[in-house]
């Protein structure tokens, strides 16, 4: 199963210790493949590095090198204009139709209420952990 995580699924898995980061260790287990790109890496750092965090220069680069080492990076060659509201968001929905994945896993209305791109199902957290 190829999925893709919204960055604020990445940012959930690493600041708490629920349904996303209990995610990420599924994905560093092999249950399923990680999907990503390079934008959505990028905007991940730039979030971490919010002094909010608390993150120090070298936990952010530990932290990205880990989910490049567990996922597959693609760079999607397609544009979309599904989010209105948000255009940033459709990167991932670029990433996912691209890599052909699985679901979209999401906790970003905007995304989560397309429900569905191109088939691929636009999921919450805790629905691919019951899945799974």
């Amino acid at each position: 199963m190829r999925v893709v995580f919204d960055t604020n699924i990445f940012i959930s898995a690493v600041i708490l210790h629920g349904n996303e980061s209990k995610l990420l260790i599924a994905a560093h287990n092999g249950i399923f493949k990680l999907v990503t790109s390079l934008s959505i890496l990028k905007e991940f750092k730039e979030v971490i590095s919010r002094s909010k965090f608390g993150f120090s220069n070298d936990q952010i680069k530990n932290l990205i090198l880990h989910i490049i080492e567990i996922s597959e990076i693609v760079e999607p060659n397609i544009r979309l204009d599904m989010v209105k509201d948000d255009p940033a968001d459709n990167k991932i929905l670029e990433c996912a139709v691209y890599s052909k994945a699985d679901l979209i896993i999401s906790g970003d209305k905007h995304i989560l209420n397309l429900k569905k791109i191109k088939g691929i199902p636009i999921i919450k957290s805790s629905e691919l952990l019951q899945r799974l």
